[in-house]
């Protein structure tokens, strides 16, 4: 599927079985690479994509499960999620590399006259795809790696592993508890940490993965600017154009990968307004997080995201959103005024000491190799300097003869 995946487990089956599983594993994403990897010339959805016929067809029953559930979403999203949209992602220029550009009008809506879920027709015996558009594709990149994820999580399970982590592109799920009893835990990362490189940024949320998933869909890194106008990769299949003022990264959590992997993309083109009212409707756990034009993140969060374990940002400030807090990505000054002036007082004693003593500084254990402690013991004995390394003679000397006895011994 053009991306990387990491299988993370907590057992002690390995042991026997570690090259068996890993086969395993790569067998089945190769399976399913092959009915719905638009990377696969030669893959059920490839082929699908392809014909020109409006006939019924044949595809695996994998293919069909995942069609049903991206059909479901699109109708409960009035058409947000539509995995037929590739021909005005690709109009964009998001689908290759080719040159971005923004299309004319009458582009625009001949690219929207080959589009629509509503146009793919499903039988699920014999399982079966039909078209009643010829020029129709289909692309199932925002659902088909969240499936992937389940099925891993399937395969191990049926190998007696419960506990692991599944990671496929970023879509992460996870299993029991770890054998100490911490829950799996996955991290969602803040816009920040990608628009302020070089400046470590704390996650947005830390979410616990008890036998579920979390998915993240975003454009602060799928983007391009002409004119000073900003156009993000999450293009509305209703209009045709790229959402204005879109999110930048929505995540879901939701027990099936797969679901959550296409509700964070239908969140992206719904918005935080519209999606959170869809969002409490089906009841799922939502996190949506814009950047403000003075460089803080807002959230926007609906169900079990709505109640963070990880750091709470700042209290929240009047933002004209409803039910939103900032992040900012500026740190309080207060803690590094405290934490200099701990260093002045410890550097300060330190000079005290040393004066009284009459001894110079010296040495890699902070300048104290040559001061004794209150036991006339040197500082040398504490730290983790090695025997050769250490700034104070007469006990480098001991140590080195107390090492040699012990060989001798």
């Amino acid at each position: 599927m053009g991306t990387h995946y990491v299988v993370t487990i907590d057992s002690v089956v390995l042991e026997d079985k570690g090259a068996g599983l890993q086969k395993r594993i790569k067998s089945r994403l190769a399976e399913i690479n092959s009915q719905m990897s638009t990377w696969d010339k030669a893959s059920e959805i490839s082929r699908f994509n392809h014909s020109q016929s409006s006939d019924w067809f044949d595809v695996s029953p994998e293919f069909v499960l995942v069609v049903v559930e991206a059909k479901r979403i699109f109708k409960l999203t009035d058409g947000a999620f539509d995995p037929t949209v590739s021909p005005l992602i690709d109009l964009w220029g998001f689908g290759d590399n080719r040159k971005k550009i923004v299309p004319a009008a009458t582009a625009i809506k001949k690219a929207r006259q080959s589009i629509g879920m509503q146009h793919v027709e499903v039988r699920l015996e014999p399982p079966a795809l039909k078209k009643s558009l010829p020029d129709l594709q289909l692309n199932l990149s925002a659902i088909a790696k969240g499936y992937a994820v389940d099925a891993l999580a399937a395969v191990l399970v049926e190998q007696n592993i419960t506990s692991f982590m599944v990671d496929i592109g970023g879509e992460n799920r996870g299993g029991l508890p770890k054998a100490n009893g911490n829950p799996w835990r996955a991290g969602i990362e803040s816009p920040l940490s990608t628009l302020l490189p070089g400046q470590e940024q704390p996650f947005s949320r830390i979410v616990d993965l008890n036998e579920s998933s979390v998915a993240t869909s975003g454009d602060y890194r799928n983007f391009f600017e002409i004119d000073g106008v900003r156009y993000s990769h999450a293009i509305d299949p209703t209009t045709g154009w790229p959402v204005k003022e879109p999110p930048a990264a929505v995540s879901v959590v939701h027990q099936s990968c797969m679901s959550a992997d296409a509700w964070a993309t239908a969140m992206m083109v719904l918005g935080s307004e519209k999606g959170l009212v869809v969002a409490r409707e089906e009841g799922l756990s939502v996190l949506f997080q814009y950047v403000t034009d003075s460089g803080d993140v807002e959230l926007h969060a609906a169900g079990l995201l709505a109640e963070s374990s990880a750091p709470p940002p700042p209290p929240a400030v009047p933002s004209g959103r409803a039910g939103s807090s900032k992040a900012s990505s500026s740190a309080p000054w207060f803690p590094f005024v405290a934490a200099a002036a701990i260093f002045i007082i410890a550097i300060a004693g330190m000079a005290i000491g040393t004066i009284v003593q009459n001894k110079q500084l010296k040495g890699s254990c902070g300048g104290l190799a040559s001061m004794p402690g209150s036991d006339g013991k040197s500082a040398c004995e504490f730290c983790t300097t090695p025997i050769d390394q250490c700034q104070n003679a007469e006990r480098r000397e001991q140590l080195q003869t107390e090492a040699q006895n012990a060989d001798s011994v």
